[in-house]
């Protein structure tokens, strides 16, 4: 009786032991510090399945070299830095290693190199030319991963591949852009 006791009460202790819940993550992309460039990530879990994000990326010039040619009427388009908000749905739940869908918005300043830009010269008049024009657009994309878990669950290491549309005030376009892919690194808390 006393053994059967002992074994009861440890499994109930392990099963509590088991049972710790991490609801925040932050996490970066391991590829970006290469091209001089740098994210972060912040997850929180909202439920078993469910969380919810924010993503902050700043790119350098390096990083052009790799991504696809983004242009517009012949126009170069150069994403400067990015502001994500996503949401995840985790098909094994999100405290153990699982597959994942990302649905998320971007927010980015971009750098529009040959267009037709007005200044004004020294006698006040209206000149054109080409030049550089930076504004802000947004975006909308999807995403894929798979979540492995480490030491308890405190590290994380994710494997995820994002392709994301983009769109402005003055034209919409559907060019697709690779975004939020490579693999990262988060600890959980």
């Amino acid at each position: 009786v006393f053994l059967f006791f002992f074994v009861c009460l440890m499994s109930v202790r392990a099963q509590q032991e088991d049972v710790v819940i991490r609801k925040n993550q932050l996490s970066t992309n391991l590829f970006l510090p290469i091209f001089k460039s740098v994210d972060l990530n912040y997850e929180r879990a909202l439920g078993n399945k469910f969380a919810l994000g924010l993503a902050g990326a700043v790119y350098s010039e390096e990083i052009e070299e790799i991504t696809a040619n983004d242009n517009y009427q012949g126009r170069g388009l150069t994403t400067k830095y990015e502001i994500m908000p996503f949401a995840r749905i985790y098909f094994g739940g999100n405290q153990r290693k699982s597959h994942f869908l990302e649905a998320f918005g971007s927010i980015s300043g971009v750098e529009e190199s040959g267009r037709l830009i007005r200044t004004i010269n020294e006698e006040g008049f209206g000149v054109y030319g080409l030049g550089t024009k930076s504004y802000a657009r947004g975006g909308l994309g999807i995403g894929y991963g798979y979540r492995f878990l480490f030491f308890e669950g405190k590290m994380s290491v994710e494997a995820q591949f994002g392709i994301r549309t983009n769109f402005d005030v003055t034209f919409i376009v559907l060019n697709a852009a690779l975004i939020r892919t490579g693999i990262r690194m988060g600890y959980r808390f």
